[in-house]
């Protein structure tokens, strides 16, 4: 069984019990919470009223939505993860474990990349990350093969990465935030 807390006048968050997401139907009516099909809601998480989960969008353990939050079809959220009303995430998007983005937050301008060893990741700021690797777009461009050797990467995966490198810092100067 898992818990969902929702937030109910003159009580906060109160805790709802469930073994599948069709039980709370009537809860998700009430504070017009729309969920995609498949979407899958890790225990403890917090839904504020208004929410829209894609199709297939997986949360972690303790994500906490706020009110109007909407995420595109395929989103995943780590452990953790707390965004702020009315907070927008578009199709596949990926937050890693604890991530907090504040109220109305947009991320319109990102890049998302499955590449051959880890994924690529942009979210219109100076920083690129690699996998687990997070670092500037020019510390990227002058590092990757060392980088690359220390995580085994073979010459010819260093060369892809090196192009979805320099695509990314290509774009950066069109896309870079004011």
């Amino acid at each position: 069984m898992k818990t969902l807390y929702l937030w109910v006048s003159d009580k906060g968050w109160t805790p709802f019990q469930y073994n599948e997401l069709s039980e709370l139907s009537p809860e998700f009516e009430a504070r017009n919470i729309k969920l995609g099909d498949g979407c899958e809601l890790g225990d403890g998480c917090k839904l504020g009223d208004r929410c829209e989960l894609g199709y297939g969008c997986k949360l972690g353990d303790g994500c906490e939505l706020g009110d109007g939050c909407e995420l595109g079809d395929g989103c995943e959220l780590g452990y953790g993860c707390e965004l702020g009303d009315g907070c927008k995430l578009g199709d596949g998007c990926e937050l890693g474990y604890g991530c907090e983005l504040g109220d109305g937050c947009d991320v319109p301008k990102s890049l998302f990349i499955s590449a051959s060893r880890h994924t690529v990741s942009y979210w219109g700021e100076d920083v690129i990350q690699i996998g687990c690797k997070r670092y500037t777009i020019s510390e990227w461009q002058k590092h990757f093969r060392k980088i690359g050797e220390a995580e085994g990467y073979s010459p010819e995966q260093m060369e892809e990465y090196k192009g979805y490198i320099d695509l990314i810092a290509a774009m950066h100067k069109t896309w870079a935030l004011h």
